[in-house]
């Protein structure tokens, strides 16, 4: 299949911005599947073979290209938030926010993680403690109360 090598080299030459996210994406077989696929719905009365399988195969390769910028985008976005020393303002967050749950009693953090966390509804929390629901509600809205005051009381 002469074809689609033909069109990815001719893609490459008129972008070549895109030649080193082409190099990490799978070309060849984005454009043989566009062929395959084409050649279902080819009609000649309508376009010569060349123009059909060119035009099928440049949308393939275009929409490979953009789905790896896009993943190698999200990657990036994810690696950036993980990594400590790229973002260091995460990580005073998550150490205050580790300090503010340390001021709270055990009951109150179990609390906050079965209906937070867990997703436990308030009725559930409140048969199981044997406590109305507005009650456990009132205790959930006192402890994030806590927790943003000993959160503002942190350096």
């Amino acid at each position: 299949m002469l074809l689609p090598r033909v069109v990815i080299a001719s893609y490459l030459k008129r972008n070549p911005d895109l030649i080193d996210v082409a190099n990490r994406c799978d070309l060849e077989g984005a454009a043989e599947q566009a062929v395959c696929l084409a050649a279902l719905t080819y009609n000649p009365e309508k376009a010569g073979v060349s123009a059909y399988f060119s035009v099928a195969i440049h949308r393939a390769i275009s929409k490979e290209i953009q789905a790896r910028r896009n993943h190698e985008r999200r990657m990036r976005t994810a690696w950036e938030i993980a990594k400590p020393q790229l973002n260091p303002h995460i990580e005073r967050m998550k150490h205050r926010a580790v300090k503010a749950l340390q001021m709270l009693s055990p009951y109150e953090k179990q609390l906050l993680e079965d209906h937070l966390i867990e997703g436990v509804s308030l009725e559930r929390l409140g048969r199981e403690q044997d406590l109305d629901r507005r009650t456990i509600r009132k205790r959930i809205k006192r402890a994030i109360q806590r927790l943003r005051e000993a959160e503002q009381d942190l350096p």
